[in-house]
């Protein structure tokens, strides 16, 4: 049985014939025998079947997204401050096992940050191409978070940085000591693929991966993204020597250091991979180093 909407639309199918000229058949019009006017009919009705179904599929496409109720929480929150219109914001990727909802702060939390305005800052974040901006407008735009949370941005800086600062002490270790039992070569940019040419170093090297792959997957900061994550950025909880535990431990200060040091071996590393690459663009370092 049909239903009834499609039902409906048959029953008025015979108004969409259209009707010939005075004078003239149908099958004079189109150059071929008239058909009979019952398969008109049908034909019409049919089409007049599909038209109602996307028309239906067009309405449903169409639906708001749900509604959060006004007194519901998320973590302590009304979960309709993240929200415009009563619209819940679309993640671009929904991997949450418990669905958080994103909600607006991104540069005000860039203003409680240690290190936003170090040195250059005067005693405001420095942030001239506002990246601590872009999270909050996504709530002005559309509700799809396709920019991330200054909490996520910290993350990456901290992370590049401790990788900058292993980076550069390595490569400057590298010309004046040598680890017993691995591979040697003179021409650090060539040093991990001499490194897989032996089995001792190649083992070495699948253990920096395996660890690697270990800590990403353990401290996964997808939450940051829209500025949810359970620690603050770059806490992994790991001293071994309880050195935060110890009387009067500034943390903040070892913070701010860290921060700092990171950002000046980034660009240690960067001169490195420069004066690498384009032999005399770095004054302080010799063609080849």
């Amino acid at each position: 049985m049909l239903p009834t909407a499609f039902i409906g639309v048959g029953a008025t199918a015979p108004s969409l014939r259209a009707t010939p000229p005075s004078g003239a058949t149908l099958g004079q019009i189109s150059g071929t025998q008239q058909p009979d006017s019952a398969a008109i009919g049908v034909t019409a009705g049919v089409a007049s079947a599909l038209c109602s179904i996307a028309a239906i599929g067009a309405l449903s496409t169409k639906r708001r997204r749900p509604v959060i109720s006004t007194n519901a929480t998320v973590d302590g929150r009304l979960a309709d401050a993240g929200t415009r219109g009563n619209y819940v914001p679309t993640l671009v990727v929904n991997w949450q096992v418990d669905p958080k909802y994103p909600v607006p702060g991104s540069q005000k939390a860039c203003e409680n940050m240690v290190g936003t305005d170090v040195e250059i800052g005067g005693g405001k974040p420095w942030d001239p191409l506002g990246f601590s901006k872009l999270y909050d407008r996504n709530f002005d735009f559309n509700n799809v978070m396709v920019y991330p949370h200054v909490q996520w941005l910290r993350e990456a800086e901290i992370k590049h940085g401790r990788c900058a600062m292993l980076a550069f002490v390595g490569i400057i270790a590298a010309k004046f000591s040598h680890v017993p039992g691995y591979p040697e070569t003179s021409d650090w940019y060539k040093g991990v693929d001499v490194c897989f040419t032996e089995k001792t170093s190649t083992l070495g090297i699948a253990q920096i991966i395996l660890f690697t792959a270990y800590v990403e997957g353990k401290f996964f900061c997808g939450d940051s993204w829209i500025g949810q994550m359970d620690r603050e950025p770059g806490d992994y909880g790991f001293d071994p020597l309880k050195l935060t535990k110890t009387p009067g431990y500034d943390l903040k200060s070892f913070q701010l250091k860290e921060i700092k040091n990171g950002r000046l071996a980034m660009i240690g590393f960067a001169s490195l991979m420069a004066a690498h690459t384009i032999p005399g663009s770095v004054p302080a370092l010799p063609d080849g180093f």
